[in-house]
């Protein structure tokens, strides 16, 4: 994957982004944090530099191969242990290095993450022929669905926050093949929260749950399904922000925080 770094404080913190964003999203933060910590933030596959390896949709990312690539990196950087940062999407990456990789980890920020709900029909239709079958057909066709998500919006059924993010996420052929990529490739990235406490109880890694107040994404609610298995390892902050939370608000609250957690 490719990445890019800012700042150049000791402690090594690498940060994954959100669907159809980039690791340059984490740039601001040189300025909060950046003598104090190195960012080394990456591209996901299928977004900026990194390459899109459309095999993975036959071959999806294995939980381990991530964790490998981690320690990997982490070695490069003769680093024992390094602070994880995630936003959405990059949130359930980061759950899933901290479920499979524990002991690399120092302390973790999961912003507004992705990974904290279970969704056993996401992983039905990515391994069902039908389902890919009708990914494509969306693709190609999405007014019937579009129409769909308008009505539910204006009855009301379906909040207006969600509705502008499922428009604005689909509205262009790319931006639908890219879920399509993304949907397929990540599917066997789904976190063990039992296993992830476990963890983190275990190797005394601090994780910071982080959400905006007025997310209808990823609700703050969420975090019951986290916090009360590891009530003295996970806390819970909010912001006064929807569902795009790298705002200025995080940074001046991270630059308050310890950033190296357990040694």
């Amino acid at each position: 994957m490719a990445y890019r770094s800012y700042g150049r404080g000791p402690v090594q913190l690498v940060a994954f982004h959100g669907f159809g964003r980039t690791g340059s999203d984490f740039a601001f933060l040189a300025d909060h944090i950046g003598d104090r910590c190195t960012i080394h933030a990456f591209d996901l596959p299928f977004h900026g530099a990194s390459p899109a390896p459309l095999e993975r949709a036959e071959r999806p990312f294995a939980p381990d191969e991530l964790a490998d690539f981690l320690a990997a990196f982490a070695d490069g950087l003769g680093s024992a242990r390094i602070t994880l940062l995630g936003y959405s999407l990059g949130g359930r990456v980061a759950l899933s290095l901290l479920e499979r990789t524990p002991q690399r980890i120092g302390k973790v920020f999961l912003v507004a993450p992705d990974g904290l709900r279970h969704r056993p029909w996401y992983r039905g239709l990515a391994n069902s022929g039908i389902g890919r079958a009708a990914y494509a057909w969306f693709i190609a066709h999405p007014g019937a669905v579009h129409t769909v998500i308008h009505a539910l919006g204006r009855t009301g059924l379906l909040d207006e926050r969600m509705h502008r993010f499922l428009i604005g996420q689909s509205d262009t052929r790319a931006k639908r093949e890219l879920m399509r990529n993304v949907w397929l490739s990540f599917r066997d990235i789904e976190p063990d929260l039992p296993r992830v406490a476990r963890n983190v109880r275990q190797y005394h890694v601090p994780l910071q749950l982080v959400f905006g107040e007025r997310d209808r994404v990823i609700k703050p609610t969420f975090a019951r399904r986290l916090r009360p298995l590891a009530p003295e390892q996970v806390a819970v902050h909010l912001l006064a922000t929807g569902h795009v939370a790298l705002v200025h608000e995080l940074a001046t609250w991270l630059a308050g925080e310890d950033l190296a957690g357990a040694e």
